[in-house]
């Protein structure tokens, strides 16, 4: 399972901890201020033993002393909680420094104060409201903000941008960041954070040997701490893998795990078990699996970070699984998708949903895999409708904040309008003999306002035409939807009159790409974006203009092929597989063998009846036919012929227990072109 973001990089006020220049104090603090550099030192090699002393530390200074100590104080404590993995309490140290600088009217340290709260929002993966977070506290800057305040805006913009999976803002963001450190000799730790974050973009652009060239550039930085040092072998781990360098990933990871556990660093402990698991899992190898999960999982309990405890018992489960071990293993996947489900991560459910009934059919247990296959499906439509209903919103949400600045604009210059009008009259009083000027003057600036008006409807109706477009288009593809497919389907009625053609038929192709999942975790998901959308140009290049290409969800097409003729059907079908599946999709990591599983009906049904069936039963026989493609063997069509029972009867079969049951559906099969396996 992929880390989190957060996981991997330093929190931008863990870059805040104070160096000489903020430790200046009273007089009478410099012994506590010297202690506290010198905790500063320590906490390089060694987090716990850092943490013992501060707290000792605090316990003799106590609430009296100045402030710039005690400020001082909790910043690292803040920073020194964040790498022992005890987020809770860091945010709330981080809460108690944010009061004590509002008390004491410091702007520069409330701002850093007000940053936990961003990072902790996304931690909690809730990156919408950690972005207006974020935008509160770009509000409330003072005037001139000092660069080390500008450092720690710049990290919390780009963990923004990367969590929300907007890479290039998020790298962009990083960039000017580090611009600003370039040229101090004392800011090797933080170009190093910075060159950590940087690289882990790399990594998820799907560019891993920038990655490593990025992390190994922050390794020749002055200066770097054992802590910085563990998150920057962990961060080459990961690249090194992704470019199947799997003896080198694995070495790296060892050593970021020495660094973790010499450190004290429990949180980058259990992040690099978690990884070390999930890397044995993928190799099959289920003995070491299993042996690392459950060290993942006790370093994770320690850390009380619930995503990592998820991320660890999943693994434990699925290599308990891969050992024939299902009582064992079951246990730890349905409790990981019951949290998943009680949570709404409809993503990351899927997941789990398919590699559980991936581990089942292989295991023989094809009721089970089935009733999970059906809880999969519903996990992704549940997702999609999610994901849907969020990007309209995010559309409605940006035309109303135009609208509101708009209106906003239009009083202006209203007011602007009154303020000449006054001016105008004192002016015609004053000085009558240039009164036809004046009517002249107004004249153009109505004009003027006509034309901005005019100009501001046209926006209005871009905009009107893009929320229309987007609600029925698919983002990454551009094909139309299940939304838009599902409003044709309503206007078409139940029964489709035809009187030019009276004998062609409505056929329905429900496909699914072979082995999706594979090529996500072998090539990465950005080559999975890339065959989705390489598959859906194949599409559209294999049928008629006036046939229909949708995505139906996740790796699910659907075409609609009206008025077609019923002896040409299988030829639609054969030329739908043989062009998506003839030839492999080249990518950088190699050619990815893409084949298709499809369920193909017509309307009217054959054998339905007088009324010939509607469209939404036919959709739940092409989704029957799929299955069965799927179960006998993928990268194949099924296209349903006859029934030889009532619709309905045929229909509760299909959906019930005993959906392969013979006698009850006809049905052939075309076979898609051979291909190596991926």
């Amino acid at each position: 399972m992929p880390f989190s973001s957060r996981l991997l990089l330093c929190l931008a006020l863990g870059a805040c901890l104070p160096g000489p220049a903020l430790l200046a104090a009273a007089p009478a603090g410099a012994p506590a201020a010297a202690e506290l550099e010198a905790i500063r030192t320590l906490s390089h090699s060694s987090t716990v033993d850092a943490l013992g002393r501060l707290e000792a530390l605090q316990a003799r200074t106590g609430k009296e002393a100045p402030y710039p100590l005690r400020r001082d104080l909790l910043r690292t404590e803040v920073a020194l909680r964040e790498d022992a993995g005890q987020l809770e309490r860091a945010y709330a140290v981080e809460r108690q420094a944010l009061l004590l600088a509002i008390d004491n009217n410091d702007p520069v340290f409330a701002a850093l104060a007000r940053l936990g709260a961003v990072h902790q929002l996304l931690d909690q993966n809730r990156t919408h409201e950690a972005q207006d977070a974020l935008a509160e506290v770009r509000a409330g800057l003072p005037d001139h903000p000092p660069r080390m305040l500008r450092v720690a805006l710049g990290r919390a913009e780009g963990d923004t941008f990367n969590a929300k999976a907007q890479f290039d803002k998020a790298l962009a963001a990083y960039l000017q960041a580090l611009t600003l450190e370039q040229d101090d000799p004392h800011a090797g730790e933080s170009r190093a954070k910075l060159l950590a974050q940087i690289a882990r973009v790399y990594i998820n652009v799907d560019n891993p040997a920038k990655a490593i060239e990025t992390t190994r550039q922050a390794l020749r930085e002055r200066a770097v701490p054992a802590r910085t040092v563990g998150r920057l072998q962990f961060t080459e781990g990961i690249a090194l893998l992704k470019l199947q360098r799997d003896k080198e990933g694995i070495a790296a990871f060892k050593h970021a795990l020495d660094s973790a556990t010499r450190g004290g660093l429990s949180r980058l402990e259990a992040e690099v078990r978690g990884n070390i698991a999930d890397y044995f899992l993928r190799q099959h190898d289920y003995p070491r699996a299993e042996q690392e999960a459950r060290l993942a999982l006790d370093a994770s309990e320690r850390v009380k970070d619930e995503n990592m405890v998820l991320m660890a018992k999943a693994n434990l489960g699925f290599a308990l699984m891969g050992q024939k071990r299902f009582a064992d293993g079951l246990p730890y996947v349905d409790a990981v998708i019951a949290s998943l489900e009680q949570a709404g991560a409809t993503t990351d459910l899927a997941a789990m949903l398919d590699e559980k009934g991936r581990m089942q059919e292989q295991a023989g247990l094809y009721k089970e895999a089935l009733a999970t296959l059906r809880k999969h499906q519903a996990a992704q439509q549940s997702g999609e409708r999610a994901a849907r209903d969020r990007a309209v919103a995010a559309l409605q949400e940006e035309y109303e904040a135009g609208q509101r600045t708009r209106q906003i604009d239009l009083l202006r210059r209203e007011n602007q309008v009154k303020d000449a009008d006054l001016r105008s009259r004192r002016l015609l009083q004053l000085l009558t003999t240039v009164g036809a000027l004046l009517i002249v003057a107004a004249g153009a600036v109505v004009l003027v306002l006509y034309r901005r008006s005019a100009g501001t409807n046209v926006r209005l109706n871009q905009l009107n035409t893009q929320l229309t477009y987007h609600s029925q288009h698919d983002a990454l593809t551009g094909l139309y939807n299940r939304r838009w497919f599902l409003e044709k389907m309503a206007a078409r009625g139940t029964q489709a009159q035809r009187k030019d053609e009276p004998h062609s038929v409505d056929c329905i192709m429900l496909m699914d790409i072979d082995h999706f999942k594979h090529i996500n975790d072998r090539w990465g998901h950005g080559v999975g974006d890339a065959v989705l959308v390489e598959v859906a140009r194949r599409l559209c290049a294999a049928v008629r203009e006036s046939d229909m290409v949708m995505r139906w969800g996740g790796e699910e097409f659907l075409i609609y092929a009206p008025g077609a003729d019923p002896a040409h059907v299988a030829d639609i079908v054969a030329r739908v597989l043989d062009g998506t599946g003839a030839t492999p999709l080249e990518a950088g990591a190699g050619k990815v063998p893409v084949t298709l599983t499809a369920g193909v009906v017509t309307l009217p049904l054959p054998g339905a009846g007088p009324d010939g069936g509607d469209w939404e039963r036919a959709i739940r026989l092409a989704d029957w036919a799929l299955y069965h493609g799927k179960e006998n063997g993928r990268n194949q069509a099924r296209i349903v012929t006859g029934l030889l029972a009532p619709l309905e009867s045929v229909l509760a079969a299909a959906g019930g227990a005993q959906a392969g049951a013979p006698g009850l559906i006809e049905m052939s099969c075309l076979h898609g072109p051979a291909q190596g396996t991926a």
